[in-house]
């Protein structure tokens, strides 16, 4: 049996890279045939615009229009007002300066619509001269549309966060103002009692009252902490970080805060944020990681603050977080609602890490 060899197959034929088939060729010294071919083919709105701004060829026009209410009309004509001004400028100095311009622009449609427009005017030279220009636009309405339903749905759970906030600032003071005192009164009445007591002991029932007195004003003062701690409002962020750090210290042996921050406080809303990432996370660790050390680092370096909470524990893998867990997608949330996006670096045995990098507003 003769062996089969391998060759070239019917569709990667032999050929010289130099030569040029001769329709080909021909094709290629043709404008007329390039720019028809072109216009045919791409899914952009290619116009030719005089030094007048008149369009004077289109390759389609949008959805609602006829060519002749485009071919003979001002290349302004179909743009809002609010981007008119922009639009005559790059054409301007595109015509004058016969170097590209890019920019974004709003067109009305036929039916009362919007619909956006990212454009690319290059200049269109004849003899060296600048004779007209040629404008490439692309239809990013559904682009647009999605960033603003993104944004609509940021400003909805900035607000809810906000009012989730002030909803917990509002109970942490019910808790503080009248649960909280009236347990404060009655440890005063029932120590009043012992003291006047002097050396008769009293009965078993009175010491357990106490303890359970005892116990109640110390759960008061851990809701009104888990639910804002006034320390936050009071005396800043890292006084009530110091708090979160003490507190997780009931269960990891070592946890260890820093801060580099100026004097002075940050915007309330940083503060908040900043807080709840922190309190996130050593909850986090305190339920599920096992760690015998924490470490906690906030800083502001320029304009931005850095946050970073690394444990010791036994870590996970960031993919497989159970859907049921929303802690660091709230922490991410959080993030995004300042304009950061938070890193989670985790492993089975290989602990955690959440590193922030949060911008501050100029004025901060």
């Amino acid at each position: 049996m003769a062996s089969a060899t391998s060759g070239p197959s019917d569709f990667d034929p032999p050929h010289d890279p130099s030569a040029v088939d001769p329709d080909v060729e021909a094709v290629l010294r043709d404008p007329a045939a390039l720019w028809e071919a072109v216009q045919r083919t791409s899914g952009e709105y290619i116009a030719v615009v005089d030094r007048e701004g008149i369009i004077r060829g289109c390759n389609r026009v949008d959805d609602g229009f006829a060519v002749e209410e485009v071919i003979g009309h001002s290349f302004m004509r179909f743009t809002e007002p609010e981007s008119t001004a922009a639009l005559t400028a790059a054409l301007h100095d595109v015509l004058t300066t016969g170097e590209p311009r890019s920019l974004e622009t709003t067109v009305r449609q036929i039916d009362g619509g919007l619909s956006y427009f990212a454009l690319r005017i290059a200049p269109i030279r004849r003899d060296g001269r600048v004779v007209a220009a040629l404008s490439c636009c692309e239809n990013i309405r559904p682009l647009k549309t999605s960033e603003q339903a993104l944004t609509r749905e940021r400003n909805v759970l900035k607000r809810l966060l906000e009012i989730q906030e002030r909803e917990r600032q509002l109970v942490s003071y019910e808790i503080h103002d009248g649960l909280a005192q009236y347990l404060a009164g009655a440890l005063m009445h029932f120590q009043a009692h012992e003291h006047a007591q002097g050396d008769r002991p009293s009965p078993p029932e009175f010491a357990e009252g106490m303890q359970l007195l005892q116990t109640a004003a110390a759960e008061s003062r851990r809701l009104i902490g888990g639910l804002r701690p006034p320390a936050l409002d009071e005396l800043g962020l890292v006084e009530a970080i110091e708090s979160l750090v003490a507190e997780a210290r009931a269960d990891v042996p070592r946890v260890a805060f820093t801060h580099l921050l100026p004097a002075g406080r940050l915007p309330p809303q940083h503060e908040t944020i900043v807080f709840r990432i922190v309190q996130e996370a050593l909850t986090n660790v305190r339920r599920h990681a096992s760690a015998t050390a924490v470490d906690v680092t906030i800083e502001r370096t320029g304009d931005r603050i850095l946050v970073r909470i690394r444990d010791d524990g036994k870590g996970f893998d960031p993919a497989r977080v159970p859907e049921d867990r929303f802690g660091l997608e709230g922490i991410r949330q959080r993030c995004r609602l300042l304009g950061g996006e938070p890193r989670i670096t985790s492993a089975p045995g290989m602990g955690t890490t959440i590193e922030a990098s949060l911008p501050l507003p100029a004025t901060a």
